[in-house]
Order: C-alpha cells, then sequence, then structure tokens
C-alpha cells in the first residue's frame, strides 16, 4: 500500500507543477525497467533481474541547453522497495521545436524508508539504502501544439544498499543502532552489502 501511495504522489506532483509555472521550470517525469545483475558481497555472487523504476525530475533551465535540480523515485528491487533522492542535470542538442538528444546525470542516494524493520525476542533487521550513481541519455520528441514533449531514453543506474541483522544479549533491553560501534544490548551485528547494477529503459513526458 505505501508503494502505491508513493507512486500516485510522485505522479501527482508531478503534473500539478506543471500548471502556472513560467518558462523556466523543467520537468521530465518517466516509467520503465530495471534489468542487470545484483551482486551479493556475503557469497559474492550475481542473480539476473528486472524490476520498475519510476522517476520525476524537477529543475530549472539555467540556459538554452541547461537545467539543474533535483529527482526523486522509485525503484522496485525484487522485493525491496528504494526511493532514489538526487541531484540531477539534463542538458539538450538541437533545436527546442525539433527531436532533441537529452543528457542526463544524476547523483545522490537511495533510501529505504518503505522497508520494515522485522523485530523479535532474539533479533532485529532492516534495510538501508547507499549511494547511487545514474547517467542517463535519450531523446525528446516535442508535440505538433503545447509544450508537452514525449521522451525515450536510456540509463546506467549504480545503486549501494545494506541489510543489518542484530542479535541480542538476553536480558538486555537493545539501544538504537549505531555505526561507530557495537550498541549496548546486541551480542552481534551482521552486514550484508549489495550492489546493483541496472540498465534502465524509460519512456515519459516533458512538460
Amino acid at each position: 500500500m505505501k508503494v502505491k501511495l508513493l507512486v500516485i504522489a510522485i505522479f501527482f506532483s508531478s503534473v500539478q507543477s506543471v500548471f502556472g509555472q513560467e518558462k523556466v521550470y523543467y520537468n521530465q517525469t518517466e516509467i520503465g525497467i530495471l534489468a542487470g545483475k545484483k551482486t551479493d558481497t556475503w557469497d559474492g555472487q550475481d542473480q539476473s533481474r528486472v524490476d520498475f523504476s519510476i522517476i520525476t525530475f524537477h529543475g530549472a533551465k539555467i540556459s538554452k541547453h541547461h537545467a539543474l535540480g533535483f529527482s526523486v523515485g522509485l525503484d522496485q528491487y525484487e522485493d525491496i522497495s528504494i526511493v532514489p533522492i538526487a541531484l540531477g542535470w539534463r542538458g539538450f542538442l538541437g533545436k527546442e521545436n525539433r527531436p532533441q538528444f537529452i543528457g542526463g546525470m544524476d547523483i545522490g542516494g537511495g533510501s529505504a524508508f518503505l522497508e520494515k524493520k522485522e523485530e523479535t525476542e532474539w533479533y532485529e533487521s532492516w534495510y538501508q539504502g547507499g549511494i547511487m550513481f545514474s547517467p542517463s541519455l535519450g531523446v525528446r520528441l516535442p508535440a505538433k501544439k503545447g509544450k508537452t514533449s514525449l521522451t525515450m531514453s536510456i540509463a546506467y543506474k549504480r545503486q549501494e544498499l545494506e541489510f543489518f541483522q542484530g542479535f541480542f544479549e538476553p536480558m538486555i533491553t537493545p539501544r538504537p543502532f549505531s555505526s561507530l560501534k557495537l550498541p549496548a544490548g546486541y551480542n552481534s551485528i551482521t552486514e550484508t552489502n549489495y550492489l546493483y547494477h541496472s540498465l534502465v529503459g524509460r519512456i515519459g513526458f516533458i512538460f
């Protein structure tokens, strides 16, 4: 349910922001698939996957061929939901009223706040997002009337993810996790790092 509500919120925020904006405002919203491999550093093995992705970029044109802003979205890696939040750049090559090439770059991180923390009397486990990096290249196909344009793009996305599992010591109340030292109340904490490399295919609109 949280995932569905987030997708709806992202979509309507992108559409609602279009109205009342001056020409300097730039919005690019796309949906697509993430195809690639997941590397589990616990055993070093790779697994193929195909997942879902949505991204909306909100920015301002600082010149005729460049826009700066931020992006937010939702990436569904198998059964794990990651919300990427990044600073971004978009560049354009060609005349505005003609098809254009679009280049992009997003650098930021992914949050795993949609994932519930599992807790029992013996242990608790949780996910934590990491650094995200994603260059992209695509085309913009302007409509004959109006300012809306169709976009098609491909991108590379690198996303880090961590999974923690902490085991409690008997008869001791656990404390919040700290990366600086083993918290009181924990007998041990295991950490598993995941690295997702994805080729992303998207289609969407520029408003």
